[in-house]
């Protein structure tokens, strides 16, 4: 019987460390690609819901103060022609101001008198926001809101129905508006969500009836 000696392997050849290494890294890479992208999709999301839910928040309030424009606490009182007004591109980015007035549960003048303002303007953390002001006092109502456009539906023909919608500069006759139909634009609060490196934005666009307006 013959017996022959054992090959023991004392290493492993020079192609084959190169093949293990070059695997090595592609997983390596393939691992660190997905946790980056998981990381950005969850970015992403996170932001958006964000911006949703400020967007939402910021409608809310505009409409509900909207609904309020010339409730007269007093049957009796007239209609204020002052209701409603705005001004122009007056606030950050060229966006626009609206002035709500409606009157309290009294029978007071003046003093029962509620006036709100809605602008954008830089906040807190630097970036826009919409602004509410309550007889100027003024607080920062919702970040990530960087613009408010505002049309207002005139009735001419008073049929209770607005006949056309425009700026607040080309309403003939305020007193006669009947309904505000207004666009904010949100953004996200962080950049570098997009491929361009950007921000996302999204438009929001809401029609409230005035209804104290109506019979």
């Amino acid at each position: 019987m013959i017996t022959r000696p054992h090959k023991y392997q004392k290493g492993v050849s020079l192609l084959e460390l190169l093949i293990a290494v070059t695997l090595s890294v592609f997983i390596a890479a393939a691992l660190i690609s997905l946790f980056i992208n998981s990381k950005q999709s969850y970015r992403i999301n996170e932001n958006m819901s964000r911006l949703q839910e400020n967007a939402r928040f910021a409608v809310t309030y505009l409409a509900r103060d909207l609904r309020m424009a010339d409730y007269r606490g007093c049957i009796t009182a007239a209609r204020r022609s002052d209701a409603v007004s705005g001004e122009n591109d007056s606030g950050l980015n060229g966006s626009d101001t609206i002035t709500i007035v409606w009157q309290s549960n009294s029978c007071a003048a003046a003093s029962a008198l509620v006036t709100t303002v809605y602008s954008i303007k830089t906040g807190a953390g630097g970036g826009p926001a919409l602004f509410r002001s309550v007889n100027g006092v003024e607080q920062e109502l919702v970040e990530g809101i960087e613009d408010l456009q505002i049309l207002y539906g005139e009735d001419t023909d008073e049929d209770f129905v607005a006949n056309y919608y425009v700026e607040s500069a080309s309403v003939v006759n305020m007193a006669r508006a009947i309904s505000v139909r207004f666009t904010l634009i949100a953004r996200t609060l962080e950049d570098n969500l997009t491929d361009a490196g950007a921000r996302v934005t999204r438009n929001f666009t809401t029609t409230v009836t005035l209804r104290n307006r109506l019979p």
